[in-house]
């Protein structure tokens, strides 16, 4: 029986650079694919996350939602100025959520004492939909408590990328243990390779005693843009093994967890 889900993923066939984009990817990302790794893990499903060279052009990942059954959502790259109207129409398609790439070019950080702003993370609260935030650790305490006093329910990319092998001497890493009093912050367990920091088992440790298994999901990260053809996609599952101890917390953040986060009905 398949169970759990690939929660960070990414599937394209076009590779086209986008404006505003510094990366092109060297070689498409086919569903059929992703979804052999899928069967290999026995998984169920999982989370399309709008590659980031594609802005704001979300056209291919909802005609691949489109071709996919409920167990799979998706995540967009919305502009400012996306009304309700339309985000309403692209919930109906499978979306639960919009991502922040924050990463690209040290990208300027969204000003939060624009009231456009302030209402574009209203709109996301009236669909109950999360904001995905990848930023660098370092640069998380300019952005999250602003973010997380607003009440937007925020999910943290890739472990946070924590800067410091210290969970507790990392400032922006801290933040995150912190908000796990509220309920509201989630994090994905992926993507170390992104992370100065190498060893990342005493972040996760921190994160299970203070956000829960019930705040942490996992994800591949496939296909590893900048970062291709360096691990497999199991290895990318048995990390979470290496992360996480008792297999008890690992099913429930493979499969429970996902299924609040994202809306998965429940088996049966």
């Amino acid at each position: 029986m398949k169970r759990g889900f690939d929660c960070h993923a990414h599937v394209y066939a076009r590779v086209d650079e986008a404006s505003g984009s510094n990366y092109r990817p060297s070689r498409p990302a086919p569903l059929p694919e992703w979804q052999g790794y899928l069967d290999d893990c026995r998984l169920a499903g999982g989370v399309l996350v709008q590659p980031s060279f594609l802005g704001h052009d979300n056209r291919e990942l909802l005609e691949l939602l489109a071709r996919l059954g409920e167990n799979f959502r998706g995540v967009v790259q919305l502009p400012q100025q996306a009304s309700l109207g339309e985000m309403q129409a692209l919930a109906g398609a499978g979306i639960v959520g919009v991502r922040w790439n924050l990463i690209e070019r040290r990208a300027a950080l969204p000003d939060l004492d624009d009231p456009r702003w302030i209402d574009f993370l209203d709109r996301l609260k009236a669909l109950n939909w999360h904001l995905e935030l990848h930023l660098e650790g370092d640069r998380l305490p300019e952005l999250f408590p602003a973010l997380h006093e607003h009440g937007v329910t925020l999910v943290i990319d890739h472990l946070g990328l924590p800067v410091d092998g210290d969970p507790y001497a990392d400032d922006g890493f801290r933040l995150l243990l912190e908000a796990g009093r509220s309920g509201r912050t989630w994090v994905k367990l992926s993507a170390p390779y992104r992370s100065p920091v190498r060893d990342l088992r005493p972040h996760v440790r921190a994160m299970l005693e203070h956000l829960g298994r019930e705040r942490l999901v996992w994800g591949s990260d496939w296909p590893w843009t900048r970062h291709e053809g360096k691990h497999s996609y199991r290895d990318t599952f048995d990390w979470l093994a290496g992360w996480v101890a008792d297999a008890d917390d690992r099913r429930y953040i493979l499969e429970e967890a996902p299924r609040r986060l994202f809306g998965f009905d429940s088996p049966g």
